[in-house]
């Protein structure tokens, strides 16, 4: 049996809190303020505005991975022949030809269609028929829960939003720690 597994992009693969860390500083709020995933629910309206244009910078195209070893573990991963990983991410204005070209300016080889951009990611997760979910945001995090999708979340200093869950659910610092907590690589 194939397992299925779903990695989230933003702050589980790439490095995006650098962009929204920069945008609360130009704008004198302090990025702990970021409680929730929705920035609209937390920061000043034209704050959030500018958070959500930035899923469709060029500076985000650009971001770097989270973890240095990430590209040539994905890589290894995604040609094992028992796992199936889709990178599927809900980003507001992003397509997957920018998806892929950020993927592979990071080395990761990845196939076009193993790129999923929908919302709410929880029906891709089910008609993907994904069995394990990597992902950073709260909202994801309850979804695969309420659905019987195994998931671990991705919490750190960059994910404020996502704390006040830490302890209740299964989180690590980053996707690697993940993927050797589960047993997919060495640690």
């Amino acid at each position: 049996m194939t397992l299925k597994i779903a990695i989230d992009l933003d702050n589980t693969v790439f490095n995006t809190a650098i962009i929204i860390r920069d945008i609360c500083v130009r704008n004198n709020v302090n990025f702990g303020d970021l409680t929730s995933y929705n920035p609209y629910e937390c920061v000043p309206e034209h704050v959030a505005d500018e958070i959500m244009m930035a899923f469709d910078s060029v500076e985000l195209r650009n971001m770097p991975v989270l973890h240095k070893k990430l590209p040539e573990i994905l890589n290894m991963l995604m040609v094992h022949p028992d796992i199936d990983i889709y990178f599927i991410t809900e980003r507001p204005i992003a397509t997957a030809d920018m998806d892929i070209g950020q993927l592979e300016r990071a080395k990761i080889k990845c196939d076009k269609n193993k790129i999923v951009n929908y919302k709410p990611k929880i029906d891709a997760l089910r008609n993907y028929g994904i069995n394990l979910c990597f992902d950073d945001s709260p909202i994801v995090v309850a979804d695969c829960l309420a659905h019987n999708i195994d998931v671990a979340m991705i919490s750190n200093e960059d994910t404020p939003y996502n704390h006040h869950l830490r302890g209740k659910v299964e989180f690590y610092p980053n996707l690697v720690d993940a993927l050797a907590a589960r047993g997919f690589i060495k640690s």
